[in-house]
């Protein structure tokens, strides 16, 4: 009796015509993979040939050399497909470039409609075309541009609440601080890393609409106005990241304070901050202030952080050790006195420990 086979059978025709499709997929995938680059080549082609009547053109008027306005005129009038491939490179230019040239190019787009059609798509059903407006009137401001970039604050779509962020900062207009304050705060804020930029750029108008923001009722959004006074470097504001470290009840503000104080720099926080790494503060916000006093080079907290350095919490001792050395040649001669205990001083003494490790990661300052 034959034995069944171990497998299914397989038809050989139905198997020659899976083959014959397999390589018809092929060679159709190949075919549409060659045709597709032929046709990036063309346009890009197409594109040079159309962008190369005007592009000296476009040159010679970010360079200055349309006293008549001839130049001008010539670009304004363009034909329409020309245009078009010539304006990217004109947007392109236009933040390269300063002063007249600048001013020069603004003149252009805006007799060639593009500021208008702008402000136009900002409203736009498309976020990738939102996006693209918002960025041109970063770049060419003028009336309407701040307006129209603040309502876009509130966008629907991240990516354009965070272009539209950069280029209010690029325009540095002043009304523009409280709404950028307001995108920081609200209950789906932006990202530091966008809005902090964009305050600094502003200028002094920023810190009013931060101090202004700083009293809010919410904790959370305390502390992301205190961090933002110290990221946007608002040195005159000191006195108030003084108050929040000492008399806020949420610690997680008094430990931002804390950080922003040291990046600041002001001299008048040294006493503040060695009060916050008392024995009865938070352990977070003694280790961060710890950190901030040697951010600050303050030679005053030397005793305190050499104290410090003994504490029985790992990180505040660790911390300590590490803002004598950010203070200087007197904050690792400190460290050095504790570290000199001997070999086997590790074990019973863990400050010789802490400031052993403190100086083998500053070999400048241990050699010193």
């Amino acid at each position: 009796m034959t034995a069944a086979p171990a497998g299914p059978v397989v038809d050989r025709a139905v198997l020659v015509v899976a083959v014959v499709a397999l390589v018809a997929v092929l060679l159709v995938l190949a075919v549409a993979l060659l045709s597709g680059r032929w046709w990036q080549r063309r346009a890009a082609a197409g594109r040079a040939q159309r962008v190369a009547p005007g592009r000296p053109l476009l040159v010679a008027l970010a360079a200055g050399d349309d006293d008549d306005g001839t130049l001008l005129d010539r670009l304004a009038t363009l034909p329409r497909a020309q245009w078009r491939a010539l304006e990217p490179v004109a947007v392109a230019m236009l933040g390269k470039v300063r002063g007249d040239a600048r001013t020069a190019l603004v003149a252009l787009l805006e007799r060639r409609g593009v500021v208008q059609r702008a402000l136009r798509d900002a409203r736009h059903r498309r976020s990738t075309t939102r996006a693209r407006a918002a960025h041109l009137l970063g770049l060419v401001g003028g009336p309407g541009a701040t307006p129209r970039l603040a309502a876009l604050l509130g966008d629907r779509d991240p990516e354009v609440r965070a272009v539209t962020a950069r280029s209010l900062g690029r325009l540095g207009d002043p009304s523009a601080a409280t709404p950028l304050v307001r995108a920081l705060v609200r209950a789906r804020p932006l990202p530091h890393q966008v809005v902090v930029p964009a305050l600094a750029r502003i200028g002094p108008a920023s810190r009013t609409a931060l101090l202004a923001a700083a009293d809010h009722h919410d904790p959370t959004v305390r502390a992301r106005v205190i961090e933002a006074l110290g990221l946007v470097g608002a040195v005159d504001t000191a006195p108030r990241l003084v108050r929040a470290l000492g008399e806020d009840p949420a610690v997680d503000v008094r430990l931002r304070a804390a950080r922003a104080l040291g990046r600041l720099g002001a001299p008048s926080a040294v006493g503040p901050l060695l009060a916050a790494t008392g024995p009865d503060e938070p352990t977070a916000l003694r280790v961060t202030a710890a950190q901030a006093l040697g951010v600050l080079g303050a030679r005053r907290a030397i005793p305190v952080l050499a104290g410090l350095v003994a504490d029985p919490h790992h990180w505040v001792a660790h911390t300590a050790a590490a803002a004598l050395v950010a203070v200087g040649p007197d904050g690792a001669a400190a460290l050095r006195g504790l570290a000199d205990d001997g070999p086997g001083a590790g074990a019973d003494r863990p400050a010789s420990a802490h400031a052993r490790e403190a100086l083998a990661a500053a070999p400048g300052a241990a050699a010193a």
